[in-house]
């Protein structure tokens, strides 16, 4: 098992949550509150590691891992 580390800051001059998935080259937020950050983090990563099938090699031997995304806390 592997962790992913997620950076969660709150933006004071505009009152929302913001997060950084620094493996990734994930930035995102603009939310209300820390909970809701967390929420649109889960599904970003979720969806960045689904990919595009626009990129895969239809040549290539493939082989699948199951990964699953959920809070560890």
């Amino acid at each position: 098992m592997s962790t992913l580390r997620v950076e969660l800051f709150c933006d004071d001059e505009v009152a929302n949550w913001h997060y950084r998935v620094p493996a990734l080259g994930i930035n995102g937020g603009g939310c209300r509150t820390r909970a809701e950050a967390e929420v649109d983090c889960l599904s970003v990563v979720s969806f960045a590691l689904e990919g595009d099938p626009r990129d895969y090699d239809s040549e290539a031997d493939v082989v699948s891992f199951e990964v699953s995304i959920t809070s560890a806390g």
